[in-house]
């Protein structure tokens, strides 16, 4: 079975932002629910119908595993014991038995098994335990393999069946720049439900699940990370979980490139991805290439259900296909002899391979001490006030937000939406406008020039997913100007008809006024203010 492979307040277009799923500073796969769905959904994924690519020479082998033994090599993996469930829901408890992680004839087995354990309810060392209905295998290198740049590669089988999640990846070694994902995170391979029906876009009846995913978490720490990736299928329908295949990342400073069976069907570049972190009480940049100018090491494991994958396909888990089994042939990690500290010069590109556009850094904001404060807060009049910026979370590209000239009102804001997933916000730097919970109306000007029949707006505060609260509004006839009043104390105490329970700290607002129509709207938004109502 073994092979040797050598080896800011301008005038703004249109926003496409990351989907951004929640998490921690954790080993553990993280997710929020309704942005894994967009994830599973959308876009439409790649195939790989481009030639495999021949990896450089200057590849050396730095660091390998290929299961030829019996046992699990201490030396290179710690085994994971925790009922945690990854912080979203996945209903694993990963153990030590060696019936959950074993090896044998040349392979590494991560086996997931339906069974009732009991184990720590965390990760990190804490009283508090938990019982979940299933069980399951985790590795990882940590302090035994740890890396910065290089070729990884790994050759595996994977499961398949509604709840099933494999994963090949990387975290930092040291966290260098505070929690998940503001230090940053690397998939090299995520599936779920393999061989379900598919509910990829555009997916022909009968078709089943077979998409690969590989992708980057970064940003600021949950729950205002980001992420960006692409789904790619094997070629001929050739479905991921029938046989093995080599998954593989190429990482230099400023690059990191995906590969499944040396065909390179992605790229992600520095100027696409970023790093945040609190320092003295404020934001500050890592700067250019973080988070991923750090040591990495390597995690291997198989989750059951979570957020993603208990969303997504056919819903759920299926009990009746477990146990399950994430095969590992070889793990193998190389270093590039061209340039051992930069990582360049052993690239193997395609120039079919999709590069993913990725999210710029956005403008760090800081108000000045009268920021938020009463008796009136202009937001936006003619301009958007200062400490502040346009921003949007726009994953399958149907939002465009710019300002407008309008007679008898000056510059509005105007906002588009042609679909159903998305929105535009007025993003700020974490605000106490708890003096308005009281008394205060969060006012301003609104013109719905056109929409479908019966769509709904959303007006909402947030402070970082899920901690949003949204109201509906009553708009003004199509084609004209109204006033929309709202207290303050009514939206916030709405919650987030989106997570059950959720709702605004108004004590933390970071999204000042998030505007969300339902379905398809063009709207204008002007003399956006909170105020005290005249006595």
């Amino acid at each position: 079975m073994k092979s040797t492979v050598r080896y800011s307040t301008a005038k703004i277009t249109a926003i496409a932002l990351a989907i951004s799923l929640a998490g921690c500073a954790s080993d553990s796969k993280v997710s929020a629910a309704d942005d894994a769905l967009e994830k599973t959904s959308t876009p439409k994924a790649l195939v790989l119908n481009a030639d495999p690519i021949t990896p450089s020479n200057k590849w050396q082998l730095l660091w390998s595993d290929e299961f030829d033994g019996t046992e699990i090599d201490k030396n290179k993996w710690e085994r994971i014991e925790d009922c945690w469930g990854g912080g979203n829901n996945e209903q694993q408890c990963y153990t030590r038995r060696d019936s959950n992680a074993f090896v044998q004839d040349g392979l590494l087995n991560l086996v997931a098994k339906k069974g009732n354990f009991t184990g720590p309810d965390n990760v990190d060392g804490n009283p508090g335990t938990r019982t979940l209905p299933y069980t399951s295998g985790k590795l990882r290198s940590v302090k035994k393999g740890n890396w910065k740049y290089g070729r990884f590669e790994v050759r595996a089988k994977l499961p398949f069946g509604q709840g099933t999640w494999p994963a090949i990846w990387m975290l930092p070694t040291d966290f260098v720049y505070g929690g998940w994902a503001a230090s940053g995170e690397v998939d090299i391979m995520e599936a779920v439900n393999l061989k379900t029906p598919s509910t990829e876009t555009g997916a022909s009846d009968g078709e089943l699940e077979g998409r690969i995913f590989g992708s980057l978490h970064y940003g600021k720490p949950w729950p205002d990370n980001v992420f960006t990736g692409q789904a790619t299928h094997l070629p001929g329908n050739v479905n991921p979980a029938d046989d093995f295949h080599t998954y593989t990342i190429e990482w230099e400073e400023g690059e990191i490139r995906w590969y499944i069976d040396n065909v390179h069907f992605a790229t992600q570049r520095e100027n696409g991805w970023y790093s945040q972190h609190m320092e003295d009480g404020v934001f500050v940049s890592a700067g250019k290439n973080a988070p991923f100018d750090q040591k990495f090491h390597m995690l291997l494991n198989l989750a059951v259900g979570g957020n993603w994958a208990a969303n997504a396909n056919n819903g759920g888990i299926d009990s009746s296909v477990f146990p399950q089994t994430l095969a590992i042939d070889y793990v193998r990690v190389y270093r590039c002899s061209a340039d051992r500290w930069k990582g360049k010069g052993c690239a193997s590109i395609s120039d079919q391979a999709k590069l993913v556009e990725g999210t710029a850094e956005p403008e760090i904001l800081i108000g000045d001490g009268n920021f938020g404060k009463g008796p009136v807060f202009d937001v936006y009049k003619d301009s958007l006030s200062l400490g502040m910026a346009f921003d949007g979370y726009n994953p399958i590209k149907v939002v465009t937000q710019e300002e407008v000239d309008e007679p008898g009102h000056g510059k509005v804001w105007q906002i588009t939406k042609t679909g159903k997933a998305g929105n535009v916000y007025l993003r700020a730097p974490k605000t106490d406008l708890s003096h308005w919970l009281e008394k205060g109306e969060l006012v301003f000007d609104l013109n719905v020039v056109s929409k479908d029949a019966g769509t709904e707006l959303l007006v909402k505060m947030d402070s970082g997913w899920p901690k949003a609260s949204d109201i509906s509004v009553t708009q003004p006839a199509v084609g004209t100007w109204g006033e929309i009043r709202i207290k303050v104390a009514d939206l916030i105490a709405s919650g987030n008809r989106f997570s059950a329970g959720s709702k605004a700290d108004i004590k933390g607002i970071s999204n000042v006024l998030v505007i969300e129509p339902l379905g398809v709207m063009t709207l204008k938004v002007d003399n956006i203010r909170f105020e005290y109502p005249a006595q």
